[in-house]
């Protein structure tokens, strides 16, 4: 598996991993390209943005997007992989692939949001020095319990 920084042409290819993987995730049909794509396209319109891309025998199996929330502080909208990869590293390969990719756009730190009932998500974070910051909150649009967590890179 390779991590690659991900540019414009691998924007379908993030947001149909994304579909797949919320799908995966919450257990309801696959959204379409056209649905997935706007949120990709706008967690990457910032000129520092985040995008990284992990590809397995050609084909992308996961991704990590994200950009500016703060001067020095990253937020990553996304962290998925497809499915069909989930138990394979790929998540872990992205994260710590993470610290370098901070450090090229000027970043001191990153922070991200996961639903509570994310078990794998929410262990995966942990395991890497991902650290909880506040108490978890309702999403505002649905309800669903998320908590912060935020990382500094050593």
């Amino acid at each position: 598996m390779e991590i690659v920084t991900g540019g414009p042409e691998h924007v379908d290819a993030a947001a149909l991993i994304w579909a797949h993987a919320v799908a995966g995730r919450d257990g309801y049909g696959v959204p379409a390209l056209a649905e997935a794509r706007p949120g990709i396209e706008n967690a990457l319109a910032g000129e520092r943005s985040l995008f990284l891309l992990a590809v397995r025998g050609g084909v992308p199996v996961g991704f990590v997007a994200g950009g500016s929330q703060e001067t020095r502080t990253a937020y990553v909208n996304y962290v998925g992989v497809h499915p069909d990869a989930w138990g394979t590293g790929v998540g872990e390969a992205l994260l710590r692939a993470l610290p370098d990719a901070l450090a090229e756009c000027g970043y001191e730190k990153a922070e991200l949001m996961v639903f509570i009932d994310n078990v794998r998500g929410v262990r995966l974070y942990e395991r890497l020095g991902w650290i909880k910051v506040g108490d978890p909150v309702p999403h505002p649009r649905h309800g669903r319990v998320e908590q912060r967590y935020a990382f500094s890179p050593a």
